[in-house]
């Protein structure tokens, strides 16, 4: 092993230092919005219409030639929940995975309760996601742009969350 790579590697294994650490969490967390962004996208795109034809998204799969069914009012409130049950089981699975792995340290609790709190606690983002449609439906505003404020208030919660009740610290 080449001393750039045994760098990297004990960066990646080292979970005590704070400033270590939180870095890691922002390279998870990011990892986590990417998986949260693309299943939106990706179901809003092709299963679950969840687009106006204003919406940043929308005018750029236009622009690269990709059609695109924008959705009526009804289907923005229905679907905008739809869509983030399945995000909240995609990127939660991937960001407690990254988490074991590379931030945190298990072994506060049991495992099953380990994983019980985490998933408890990121419920919580289901106010985000109300939140988040509620400024969609009641405000106007974009599902992008909501969706990148209710992703980034999310990620600093659960930072806070994770880091003092359910992981050692």
């Amino acid at each position: 092993m080449n001393p750039t790579t045994s760098s990297i590697s004990g960066f990646l294994r080292r979970k005590d230092n704070p400033f270590t650490q939180f870095v890691k969490y922002v390279f998870c967390g990011g990892t986590s919005v990417m998986v949260d962004t693309l299943t939106f996208y990706l179901l809003a795109w092709h299963v679950f219409p969840c687009m106006r034809e204003s919406d940043p998204v929308a005018q750029f799969l236009t622009l690269l030639g990709f059609d695109v069914v924008p959705a009526t009012e009804a289907q923005l409130a229905r679907n905008f929940l739809i869509i983030k049950g399945f995000c909240f089981i995609a990127s939660n699975s991937v960001v407690y995975l990254l988490n074991i792995l590379f931030v945190f340290e298990t072994g506060r609790h049991k495992r099953t309760t380990e994983v019980a709190l985490f998933f408890g606690a990121s419920l919580f983002q289901f106010f985000f996601i109300w939140l988040g449609r509620l400024l969609v439906t009641e405000f106007g505003w974009e599902v992008t742009y909501s969706n990148i404020a209710m992703l980034t208030i999310g990620i600093i919660f659960n930072y806070f969350i994770r880091k003092f009740f359910i992981f050692k610290r």
